[in-house]
């Protein structure tokens, strides 16, 4: 399979982690990003958030591949804040980051090899938050709860309404351990005036089995549901060790 990784720029990110287990199980693997921190994988520098930019390289990846069979969106940021005292720009770049993303990158998937014959793959990595209500997270809720139903209506157009086979699902996963997580911890200790240990404690505490994923443990996840989970389409599968229950 060829398989392009949204979000790989970053060694120890979500995206960073997909694509290194892409690539050990023998599939070509297309890295994008808005910025690298490293030289692995073929990598394609964009910011998905704008429409001329990923229709660039879209089109670049019809012509020097000339198939696509998979697309692992994992760009996302988390800006936390009070809602008094959030910023209009945050709140936006949350929204085009998280959301924006997934409807800019799956049109211009449909449009370039929609009707080539190929089994294609859309999976989005969204949030548990966007079905769990948490402190100082509104924007990032209000943008994975988007992602999360944008998926459920853009699968039913795909499966009902085109003859190629589409799976297009998402995985709502909940805390990982990555440099995003690191960074939350630093904005809870600035914005709620806790300690490190405190606002570790905050991140893990409606966690049943007391910790957070690893980015390899989401690979495996996004790896399974990419290459064997087709009667998963449409759905939104939550892996967040039980944090619904509380």
């Amino acid at each position: 399979m060829v398989v392009l990784v949204i979000g790989a720029g970053t060694k120890g990110n979500i995206g960073y982690g997909v694509a290194e287990k892409f690539e050990r199980e023998g599939h070509t693997v297309l890295a994008c990003d808005i910025s690298y921190n490293h030289k692995e994988f073929i990598h394609y520098q964009a910011d998905v958030t704008d429409e001329v930019q990923v229709t660039q390289i879209m089109q670049e990846i019809g012509r020097d591949w000339g198939r696509l069979d998979a697309i692992i969106n994992s760009a996302g940021v988390n800006i936390l804040g009070k809602i008094e005292d959030y910023h209009l720009e945050d709140f936006n770049r949350t929204i085009a980051v998280n959301l924006t993303s997934n409807y800019l990158l799956l049109q211009a998937y449909v449009r370039v090899f929609d009707n080539d014959g190929n089994r294609k793959v859309f999976l989005a990595i969204t949030s548990d938050t966007g079905m769990i209500p948490k402190t100082s997270t509104f924007a990032y809720g209000a943008s994975k709860a988007g992602a999360n139903h944008f998926i459920r209506c853009a699968a039913r157009e795909l499966n009902k309404y085109h003859t190629d086979d589409w799976l297009v699902t998402a995985l709502a996963i909940g805390r990982v351990l990555t440099p995003m997580d690191r960074k939350t911890i630093e904005d809870l200790v600035a914005q709620r005036g806790v300690t490190e240990e405190e606002a570790e404690r905050m991140l893990s505490a409606n966690i049943p089995v007391g910790r957070g994923m690893t980015p390899e443990e989401v690979a495996e996840w996004a790896y399974f549901v990419t290459t064997k989970g087709d009667y998963a389409t449409g759905n939104v599968l939550r892996i967040d060790a039980g944090q619904v229950q509380g």
